[in-house]
């Protein structure tokens, strides 16, 4: 008598895991991870203070980003970084950004931000960015780019890696993608 009613719960058990593993198979399946971008060009603030008075020079420009981030792009001394806003709560990334440029006086290399995020029913919703910095060698003299990688997550936004090289931007979006 007890094997019939072990089976009839064994096989409820399967169809219940069955059923949610589809389920949750089916909401993946409505969304795409997909890559847009922003710029930090000058003309694309929504703010820009120039502090070349001061002797470490530079400036603090905002940027609209997506998903409800600003971009605050800092510059002084020679280094350049992004923070990001999020409500009134700005992230401050520069020791993390300065350590993963992997050289001297490291500086957002162009205008380019990268948002990568999953697209459902026509909704993006972002959960890291990309850009790339240039930094120096001081043995070689040589500059180098690679390519960071901030997880979005609020206040708690962090930059989680970096890549560098011929598979850099694939390597990029691996790690940002694995931190989904």
């Amino acid at each position: 008598m007890r094997s019939p009613r072990i089976a009839v719960h064994f096989i409820a058990r399967a169809l219940a895991i069955f059923a949610l593993t589809g389920l949750a198979a089916q909401a993946k399946a409505g969304e795409r991870v997909v890559s847009k971008y922003t710029s930090t060009a000058r003309s694309k603030a929504i703010s820009f203070k120039d502090e070349s008075n001061i002797p470490e020079g530079g400036f603090e420009a905002v940027f609209p980003g997506l998903g409800g981030y600003k971009l605050v792009h800092l510059s002084g001394d020679e280094r350049s970084w992004i923070n990001l806003r999020f409500g009134k709560e700005t992230v401050d990334l520069y020791v993390a950004t300065m350590e993963a440029g992997g050289g001297t006086f490291p500086h957002k290399a162009n205008d380019v931000v990268e948002w990568r995020g999953v697209e459902t029913n026509g909704r993006f919703v972002p959960y890291a960015i990309i850009y790339r910095i240039a930094a120096g060698n001081d043995e070689t003299r040589k500059i180098h780019t690679r390519l960071i990688v901030i997880k979005l997550d609020k206040e708690r936004s962090a930059v989680i890696g970096h890549a560098q090289g011929a598979n850099e931007e694939k390597e990029a979006h691996e790690i940002a993608d694995k931190a989904r």
